[in-house]
């Protein structure tokens, strides 16, 4: 049986990544995938030749039909090298007219369905250029690079990471994780002293899981680690994507903010545990948890089918008859008994318990990342953090954080800094190292601090 941690298997979801492009896929054997825009560019690919193979492996796409793939592992990526033979002094004598392409768009859609390999089309395509010749050897591995990318049809499968999810999210767009980049969300795990047996709290709004699943893959196995959310479901699409195994989900609970236990802030004083709650507040919460427990179980059925939403991709369907038998996954003959995994390992109910049980008791870190204004929910979620331990809040604006730094300075809070992070991003090459001529325009806010009582 092959290690999962190494290589691919069925049910595992990898990053397919062809070039700058980046789409997450859950290998499933007999399925196919589309990919690219709607229009000429896009095309679907069929993932059976990845089973087995170890993770950041590279494939060769061949073509089945008109749009179809089957992929095909390749011990070494094509060497593009031998493409640039001759070249000029320098690029002061060439005009940009978008004339110097002998072949029109017709003649190399053409030459990339005649079945020409990436290698041979952009081979046809420089010798057919007026001007490749006298550009510079630097502008010519430029020229073949980015050509390289658009017609090379070779791609990696990557395992997915926190780091590569961010990227791949924030390349798509930025606003559907609200800003959130890679060197930001270091900066949150870190604040909060993210660590594996601690037990943490998060509120996440607007980033896709992104945070919940950082910090679950920093603790482990140990640990309690509990996600509060509002509206119907918990944003946890990144946390389905890491592949984390059950021990790991374990971890993790959930819990409505509307939900949260009452606190005894005398007894939270004194360091105990609170064991008083609110009576009607109970009951109310008894009878909508039995009824989303429903919800939950029906949800669990689904998310073995085909209609499970909260994975990678919608766009997923059968492979067509015509796949051939020896290497496409032909649905007669390999149909695939996989069932995918649970997306919950607790009911709600379960799950509301566990996580009172936590906040209760006190927590060592919290982080809040959300869209909305945080000083209500900021407010709210402090009085479950204990004494002198750090919280950490993000928002993509200023001014909703410099209105929550006063309001926590007056509640009682000690350490506070709020912060923006510039990042820019360098090239490095030979004889070419130099910042990069475009970077991010922001990436969010950070404030953190910790908590302090009053005696």
């Amino acid at each position: 049986m092959p290690d999962r941690r190494k290589n691919i298997y069925e049910g595992a979801v990898v990053v397919v990544q062809k070039g700058p492009y980046m789409k997450t896929c859950r290998v499933i054997q007999g399925r196919s995938f589309v990919f690219g825009k709607k229009g000429e560019g896009q095309f679907t690919l069929n993932l059976d030749g990845a089973l087995g193979c170890a993770f950041g492996s590279s494939f060769k796409m061949e073509r089945i039909s008109n749009k179809l793939f089957k992929i095909i592992q390749i011990k070494e990526n094509t060497n593009m090298e031998d493409i640039v033979k001759e070249s000029g002094e320098d690029n002061r004598n060439i005009c940009d007219d978008g004339r110097s392409q002998k072949l029109s768009p017709e003649e190399i859609s053409q030459l990339k369905d005649s079945g020409l390999t990436g290698k041979e089309v952009i081979q046809t395509l420089t010798e057919n250029s007026t001007t490749f010749k006298s550009k510079t050897k630097f502008s010519q591995e430029k020229y073949v690079n980015k050509k390289q990318r658009k017609y090379d049809e070779v791609i990696t499968l990557q395992k997915p990471s926190i780091r590569l999810l961010n990227n791949m999210y924030y390349i798509q767009d930025p606003l559907k994780i609200a800003n959130l980049r890679i060197d930001m969300l270091s900066q949150i795990l870190c604040y909060a002293n993210v660590q594996s047996g601690g037990r943490f709290a998060v509120f996440e709004s607007g980033s896709q899981g992104l945070v919940t699943a950082g910090m679950l893959h920093r603790m482990g196995t140990a640990g309690k680690l509990v996600q509060v959310y509002q509206g119907n479901h918990p944003q946890r699409e990144a946390v389905d994507l890491m592949n984390f195994t059950e021990q790991e989900l374990e971890v993790l609970s959930f819990i409505n903010f509307s939900k949260l236990p009452d606190l005894d802030l005398e007894n939270l004083k004194n360091g105990k545990e609170s064991q008083t709650t609110n009576t009607a507040k109970n009951e109310a919460s008894v009878e909508n948890t039995e009824k989303a427990s429903d919800e939950v179980k029906e949800d669990v059925k689904e998310s073995n089918g085909e209609s499970e939403k909260m994975c990678i991709d919608e766009e997923t369907k059968d492979v067509p008859a015509e796949t051939p038998k020896e290497g496409a996954g032909n649905e007669g003959d390999n149909k695939s008994t996989f069932k995918r995994p649970r997306k919950f390992v607790r009911t709600l109910v379960e799950d509301v318990e566990v996580s009172s049980s936590v906040l209760s008791g006190q927590i060592d870190g919290l982080v809040v990342v959300c869209r909305q204004h945080p000083v209500n929910i900021t407010r709210e979620l402090l009085l479950f953090l204990k004494p002198g331990h750090p919280f950490v809040v993000f928002s993509p604006y200023k001014e909703p954080l410099m209105d929550l730094f006063i309001e926590v300075k007056a509640q009682g809070a000690t350490n506070l800094r709020l912060s923006e992070t510039w990042l820019r991003h360098y090239q490095v090459l030979p004889m070419r190292t130099h910042p990069e001529i475009n970077m991010s325009g922001g990436g969010g806010y950070i404030l953190c601090g910790a908590r302090v009582t009053s005696q």
